[in-house]
């Protein structure tokens, strides 16, 4: 763009010099700087992905997670309340002292949890949401205890309340209020310990010791209720009963061949397997309901087809090592032979459809009640693809963005000729083709490129041994240049076939050099 620059400077002061006052034109042919980029095996598929071999060939090494199995399928902790009327007996009234305690009221309460019968739980969130009504003409202290409980300081859980005195013996005093579960253990074997989804508290209110005398009678009272909210837990064990669940169909991101617009691939070999982990401390089978590979540029969708579709799969329980957890493992193995896993793969997709079917424990509590559960924690399923980069390519299309570096608007280029020097260190052909663009980067219009970029030169096994030069012109006329003018960046399309070789094998070292010079034909006013 310098050359440009100093030219339209040049002509300019030239102008000066002579001293013409009538409007001034020039077309000059200006040559311009040149733009270079390199095309490697990391163009085709991202270098994340790929895997380099000690031969120095590539394969691609690729994973992909279905989508997260959510925990409350396996165990939902419901809202739980708690409602408690305290009175006092006496038809005429008497005074209680200072201090005096008129509630001591200890119980059991269960969690509705189904067919689960859990004896130990972990809460990661939830709380305690209290209302006490008091018809006690003094302050009162409100006292909740949840026994056999502790948090990770090992404090059982037990809070204070102070409950104001009631207005009179019509207007009572409201106190309401949270208090978070976070982080606390509950054994829920109740009070003999032989219980389960059962938790033991105690409710005790005295009056306020600071005060005075009080006169109560059956007239006055206190209403408790406590709701136990959003409990979530983050461990359990004991019988986590039986549960099934559907997840899908969902749609997953499929990255592996982003770059390529389109074209047909065919691979050698394939080593292609799902892995399932079961970190849960119960027996469980999955069955993987569909797999379908999406071609969202191409509609074209190529469903997985298996043994394994649509049939159960055994999984064994996780094992816990004191909190950490060795899952079970199963693989499914998919190949050419046993399989159409081939076509799934080469149907090139950005997308992959999944939908998947499991259940917990489906013999029932044929562990004893010895079930565990971490909830971050529990089926994993995972697409796994290792994949050489060995395959035979038809029109393979990449797409690359460069910029020609043309636009100048005072001085729009009237027509130009670009030419490009490759240096092909691919086994293969390529083809090239520029697309223009408009301001917003849409492709609206294309130019042709003479010309083929030919293969590098290879020996008998198709292995390159030396890089092989070749040049192609693109002509753009005026009209292209206007759109051109507006936005010199271009998308350089490169479309591959590969050689006679039943499959050529890609190596990390292969490349395609591009060097792009323009000749421009250039307008230049002054005035």
């Amino acid at each position: 763009m310098n050359k440009i620059r100093f030219s339209i400077l040049l002509m300019v002061i030239l102008s000066f010099a002579c001293k013409r006052e009538e409007a001034t034109r020039w077309n000059v042919d200006i040559l311009s700087p040149v733009v270079k980029t390199t095309l490697t095996i990391d163009d085709l598929v991202a270098d994340s992905i790929l895997s380099i071999n000690s031969d120095n060939s590539v394969d691609l090494d690729y994973s992909f997670s279905f989508s997260p199995i959510q925990e409350e399928f396996f165990l939902t902790i419901p809202d739980t309340a708690v409602k408690l009327r305290f009175g006092f007996p006496f038809l005429s009234a008497i005074q209680l002292p200072a201090g005096s305690q008129f509630v001591n009221d200890p119980s059991e309460e269960s969690f509705d949890l189904g067919d689960a019968r859990i004896e130990k739980m972990t809460i990661e969130t939830g709380k305690l949401q209290y209302t006490i009504t008091s018809f006690v003409q003094t302050k009162t202290i409100y006292t909740y205890t949840i026994f056999k409980t502790s948090n990770p300081s090992g404090t059982i859980f037990t809070r204070n309340i102070s409950v104001p005195a009631a207005s009179s013996a019509s207007i009572p005093a409201v106190k309401t209020g949270t208090f978070n579960f976070d982080g606390y253990t509950f054994d829920l074997t109740g009070n003999d310990g032989t219980k389960f989804n059962t938790f033991e508290s105690e409710v005790t209110v005295n009056t306020d010791p600071n005060g005075g005398t009080v006169s109560v009678s059956n007239l006055d009272s206190v209403f408790i209720e406590n709701r136990l909210l959003s409990l979530k837990p983050a461990y359990v064990e004991g019988y986590i009963g039986q549960s099934s669940f559907i997840e899908g169909p969902t749609v997953n991101n499929f990255s592996v061949f982003d770059q390529i617009i389109s074209g047909t691939l065919d691979i050698d070999s394939i080593d292609i397997f799902t892995e399932i982990k079961n970190y849960v401390g119960a027996e469980a089978r999955i069955k993987l309901r569909q797999l379908i590979s999406n071609n969202s540029r191409t509609g074209n969708n190529v469903p997985l087809i298996h043994s394994s579709i649509n049939n159960w799969i055994t999984l064994n329980r996780g094992v816990d090592n004191n909190g950490l957890v060795s899952p079970s493992i199963n693989r499914v193995f998919y190949t050419k032979a046993n399989s159409n896993i081939d076509r799934v793969i080469e149907n090139l997709s950005d997308q992959m459809t999944t939908e998947l079917e499991a259940q917990v424990n489906p013999l029932g509590n044929i562990g004893s009640g010895n079930d565990f559960l971490y909830f971050d924690q529990v089926i994993e399923a995972d697409f796994h693809i290792r994949l050489p980069l060995k395959f035979i390519a038809k029109d393979l299309k990449l797409r690359q963005k460069i910029d020609l570096n043309l636009t100048d608007d005072s001085n729009p280029v009237n027509n130009a000729l670009v030419t490009i020097y490759a240096e092909n260190g691919f086994p293969f052909d390529a083809e090239i083709q520029l697309f223009l663009l408009n301001s917003g980067g849409a492709i609206i219009d294309s130019v042709m490129v003479q010309g083929l970029i030919r293969s590098a030169n290879t020996d008998a096994l198709n292995i390159v041994t030396n890089p092989v030069n070749s040049i192609l012109e693109a002509v753009i006329p005026a009209d292209k240049m206007t759109i051109i003018n507006n936005n010199s960046e271009v998308i350089l399309q490169i479309i591959f076939n590969t050689n006679n070789s039943p499959h050529t094998t890609i190596y990390r070292d292969n490349y395609i050099k591009f060097k792009l010079v323009t000749d421009m034909n250039m307008e230049i006013k002054y005035n």
